[in-house]
C-alpha cells in the first residue's frame, strides 16, 4: 500500500526489464530562443479565448495566450486531410478509404523516421517552421491571497498539460475539487494560481495556428512550450496573485529569466501535474530546469523503455484516430455518438460534458461541430516513440531534490499504451529516491477523466504533505 493515502500503489519491482539498450538520448531540451515573428492572431479570435468567469466562490478563471517555444522541431511539410466517405467511389468506398489511411499512415511513420535522422531523405521534405506558434493558456486564480486573508497557509502554484486529444479545459473538474478541498480549515496550503497549457495543435491553440501546425510534432516541444512560458512568460507572483492579467502574456527581461533559470522562482512554490503526453512533456522540462520545480505530479505518462519497441511502429492506433470521426450536427449529437464509444463511456459526466463543450467548435460555414483537434493533428502524436524512450531512460536523472508524485489508473488495462503495469511499475521507480505512486482504484489510463474527484485527492494531499507547517528541517531549507 501507498503509504501516504493508503491506497494501492506499485510496488518497488524486484529487477530490472531484461535487454535493456540506451537511445543516446538528447540529454537536455532543445534551446530556446524568442522567436523572429509570431504567425498573425485570427479575426476574430475564437470567442472561448474571451471567456473570464468565476470559477468558484474563491477563484476567477481567465484565458490568456503567449508566443510558443521557439524553433520547433523540424518536421515535414504540409498538412494532412482525411477525405470524407462520400468523395470515394460508392461501390468500393470503405475499402479505397482504409488504402487511403493505410497508405497515409505508412508515409506519415516514414517521414517522422526521417525527422529523427542527423541526415534525412530529400524526399520526405523536413524543415524546420521559420515564424513563431502561439500556445494558450487557462489561468485560475485565488481572488485573495493567503497573505491577504492573513491565513497561516502556504500559497502554491500548479501547471498542468494534458493528454493527446484533449484540451486545456478537460481538467477543470479536478480542479474544482481540489480548490474545495484546499480551501477547507484544515489544509495547510491554499491553491494561487492554476495554469493549465494548451499543446500548439489543440484546443483552441489549433484554431489559432491553424495551417501552421507542425505536420508531424517532436513531443519534447510540448516540454519546450513548458519551459517557454515558466521561464520566459510567467509573471512574478507579486505582479499577479490575486490580480487580472492581461490576455497577451509578453516575455520577461533577461536579468529574471536567467535567474530563474539557476535559482527557481523567488516568490512562489510550484507544482507541476502532466498527464499522458504533458506528463512526457513534464517529465522532460523537470530534468532540463529542475530549479523550477517543488515537485512533480506525473499521471499515467507514455514513458517506456526502448526494448519494449517493437522492430516496426504499429500503425493501428494512428490509422484509427486518422480515420475517427470528426464533425456532428449538433453538440447533442456529438454526445449521444461519444456515450456510445468504449474510451468515453468511463468518462465523469462533468468532464464528458467539457470535453463537448470545449474540444468542439462550430463551423460556421456548415452549421456542424467539429473536432478542434482534428484527427490529423491527433493521429501526428502517435507517430512518435522517441521522446517516449528518452525521458524513460533519463528519469534517474531528474533531481532528487524535485519530489516525484506517480498518479497512475488502477485497473490492469490502464497502461496497455506503454506494454503493461510491468512497465507502469518499472517506470514510476526509474528514479527511487523522494519519489511515491498511488494507483486510483477503478481508474485507466485517462485518470483524470474517468475519476477527477479521487484523482484531486491524491493531489491534496501529496500538496498538504509536500508543504506541511511541520515539514522537516531539510524540508524547510529546501522550500
Amino acid at each position: 500500500m501507498d503509504l501516504l493515502s493508503g491506497k494501492p500503489h506499485y510496488p518497488y519491482p524486484p529487477r530490472p526489464i531484461k535487454g535493456q539498450f540506451t537511445v543516446n538520448p538528447r540529454r537536455r531540451l532543445a534551446p530556446l530562443l524568442a522567436p523572429p515573428s509570431v504567425i498573425p492572431l485570427p479575426n476574430p479570435l475564437p470567442k472561448e479565448l474571451s471567456r473570464k468567469c468565476a470559477f468558484t466562490s474563491t477563484h476567477t478563471l481567465s484565458v490568456h495566450i503567449l508566443p510558443a517555444a521557439f524553433p520547433r522541431a523540424p518536421s515535414a511539410q504540409g498538412q494532412i486531410t482525411v477525405p470524407p466517405l462520400e468523395s470515394f467511389p460508392s461501390q468500393t468506398a470503405k475499402g479505397d478509404r482504409k488504402k487511403w489511411l493505410d497508405m497515409t499512415v505508412e508515409r506519415m511513420i516514414w517521414e517522422k523516421l526521417e525527422a529523427e535522422k542527423v541526415f534525412t531523405d530529400p524526399k520526405a521534405g523536413v524543415k524546420a517552421s521559420e515564424v513563431g506558434l502561439w500556445n494558450t493558456v487557462l489561468r485560475i486564480r485565488r481572488n485573495k491571497t493567503a497573505a491577504e486573508g492573513g491565513e497561516s497557509a502556504r500559497g502554491v502554484t500548479l501547471v498542468a498539460t494534458h493528454p493527446i486529444g484533449f484540451h486545456k479545459e478537460i481538467w477543470e473538474t479536478a480542479f474544482k475539487h481540489l480548490i474545495e478541498m484546499t480551501e477547507s480549515s484544515s489544509s495547510s496550503i491554499r491553491i494561487e494560481e492554476i495554469w493549465s497549457l494548451e499543446a500548439i495543435n489543440h484546443g483552441d491553440a489549433a484554431l489559432i495556428n491553424g495551417v501552421h501546425i507542425t505536420k508531424l510534432p517532436d513531443r519534447s516541444d510540448y516540454g519546450r512550450d513548458l519551459a517557454n512560458f515558466l521561464i520566459y512568460h510567467l509573471p512574478e507572483g507579486r505582479d499577479c496573485f490575486g490580480k487580472d492579467l492581461p490576455f497577451q502574456l509578453t516575455r520577461l527581461p533577461a536579468s529574471l529569466t536567467s535567474a530563474r533559470i539557476k535559482n527557481g522562482f523567488a516568490d512562489r512554490k510550484l507544482i507541476a501535474l502532466g498527464h499522458s503526453l504533458g506528463g512526457d512533456g513534464t517529465a522532460l522540462c523537470g530534468i532540463s530546469y529542475p530549479k523550477l520545480f517543488s515537485a512533480l505530479i506525473l499521471l499515467e505518462t507514455t514513458l517506456f523503455p526502448a526494448s519494449n519497441n517493437s522492430s516496426k511502429r504499429k500503425p493501428a492506433i494512428i490509422t484509427s484516430t486518422l480515420g475517427r470521426r470528426s464533425s456532428w450536427p449538433s453538440r447533442q449529437e456529438a454526445k449521444k455518438a461519444f456515450l456510445k464509444s468504449p474510451l468515453f463511456q468511463p468518462f465523469d459526466p462533468e468532464v464528458l460534458d467539457l470535453y463537448i463543450e470545449h474540444g468542439l467548435y462550430k463551423d460556421e460555414k456548415t452549421g456542424e461541430v467539429r473536432l478542434k483537434c482534428n484527427p490529423a493533428w491527433e493521429a501526428s502524436e502517435f507517430t512518435e516513440r522517441r521522446t517516449m524512450n528518452e525521458g524513460w531512460e533519463l528519469l534517474p536523472t531528474l533531481d532528487e531534490k524535485v519530489e516525484l508524485r506517480w498518479i497512475m489508473g488502477g485497473r490492469d488495462d490502464a497502461s496497455n499504451l506503454v506494454g503493461g503495469s510491468e512497465v507502469a511499475r518499472q517506470t514510476v521507480w526509474r528514479r527511487s529516491t523522494n519519489a511515491s505512486n498511488v494507483r486510483i482504484p477503478g481508474a485507466g489510463h485517462l485518470v483524470v477523466q474517468e475519476k477527477p474527484k479521487e484523482t484531486a485527492e491524491d493531489i491534496a494531499l501529496f500538496l498538504n504533505h509536500r508543504f506541511s507547517s511541520v515539514a522537516t528541517g531539510a524540508e524547510r531549507a529546501k522550500l
